[in-house]
């Protein structure tokens, strides 16, 4: 079977698109650009439509979104923040708005460089027996706070992008984070959220009543492998493997050798520990952590369940598997943050599709984990 691989740098992460089978030539370098293209629009940390957006909505404005992948972008999100009754919300608050604006006053914004330089797409050999190997997220090429690896079989536009009705003053700043409070752990003033935007569809146009800024963070890295996905099968490829950051995963079609795609996730903090195994056809997969590598970066904020802007302690880590990219990255985002009531609904619409397991148990214990609800 034939079979052919890009590994690039892209979103903050590492991208692997696995192909297995015949498929167009130019079937992979249009995947390639196709992720290219959504972190282009959606990125915060150099100019974009995102950013341009940011503006607008840092000044309480409105704004016609001329840029297709941030508006589609949009629209997903606003589904799934219905979906999970506002746990999902890629916006942070109004004061980190103002916060940003005159910070970027002061030190004028450096735009980084458009991606990391990585190698190219490379070809296989037509034997599936060339499985790629997963390096652990904690290696550091996973987005922060959210680990997994995969273990399969082994055999022998615009820049700006929108029209801005009212002109911002300045750049709101980078780094924001998914997931986070406005000022951190030790501020869980009440902040203005997703139900700030009003978004008309029949015009394009999106607005907002306070203050406030988007970060697509996780999300960004499901749906470019989403439109990535739906960019292969056009091209005719029967099975493929693609990741971001290895918790962000989707695959096309049945494993090259027959059945599901196998899956296991690890514990973030103990070798050799599995939460779960999958298997998964035509499907996406999230992972979101509270522990690990990442999430003990110096420097990251607290994560925040948006709803009431409590700060959410417990160690866990949330799976969710959907059949969008888009979709799995907001359950698991709602999954980690959500309070009981809230968990015991999420998990009841799909009990063999959203897991939350919890770290609190003592290491030693019989039991290291235990699923939640």
């Amino acid at each position: 079977m034939e079979a052919s691989v890009a590994r690039f740098a892209a979103m903050g992460t590492r991208v692997e698109l696995h192909l297995f089978g015949r498929a167009a030539p130019d079937a992979l370098a249009t995947a390639r650009a196709t992720v290219q293209a959504v972190e282009d629009a959606l990125t915060v940390r150099r100019e974009s439509p995102a950013v341009a957006l940011n503006r607008v909505l840092a000044v309480g404005g409105e704004a016609v979104i001329a840029d297709p992948l941030l508006w589609e972008a949009l629209l997903a999100v606003d589904a799934m923040w219905h979906a999970t009754g506002g746990l999902f919300d890629p916006s942070v608050g109004g004061h980190m708005s103002a916060r940003g604006l005159r910070d970027a006053a002061a030190h004028p914004f450096k735009p980084v460089p458009r991606r990391t330089p990585g190698p190219s797409w490379e070809g296989c050999s037509d034997s599936c027996e060339t499985s790629p190997t997963w390096t652990p997220a904690s290696a550091g090429v996973a987005r922060e706070g959210e680990e997994t690896i995969s273990r399969q079989r082994s055999t022998s536009g615009d820049m700006a992008g929108l029209a801005s009705s009212s002109p911002p003053p300045s750049l709101l700043g980078p780094g924001l984070r998914r997931g986070t409070g406005a000022h951190g752990a030790d501020d869980t003033a009440a902040l203005p959220r997703w139900s700030a935007l009003a978004i008309d569809r029949a015009t394009r146009r999106i607005a907002a009543t306070r203050s406030l800024a988007l970060d697509f963070g996780g999300f960004g890295k499901g749906y470019a492998l989403d439109r990535a996905a739906a960019v292969l099968r056009t091209a005719g490829v029967p099975s493929a493997f693609l990741s971001a950051g290895e918790s962000s995963i989707a695959v096309i079609g049945e494993h090259p050798l027959g059945g599901g795609w196998p899956l296991a996730i690890p514990h973030p903090e103990i070798d050799g520990v599995w939460l779960t195994e999958l298997a998964l056809t035509d499907a996406s997969l999230s992972v979101s952590s509270t522990v690990g590598a990442g999430a003990a970066k110096p420097g990251r904020a607290a994560m925040v369940r948006p709803t009431d802007g409590a700060i959410v302690t417990r160690a866990a880590t949330a799976i969710a598997v959907a059949t969008t990219g888009a979709e799995a990255e907001a359950l698991s985002t709602a999954l980690l943050v959500a309070d009981a009531p809230a968990l015991a609904r999420l998990r009841a619409d799909a009990p063999d599709r959203r897991f939350l397991f919890s770290h609190d148990a003592p290491t030693c214990a019989d039991r290291p984990m235990e699923l939640t609800a």
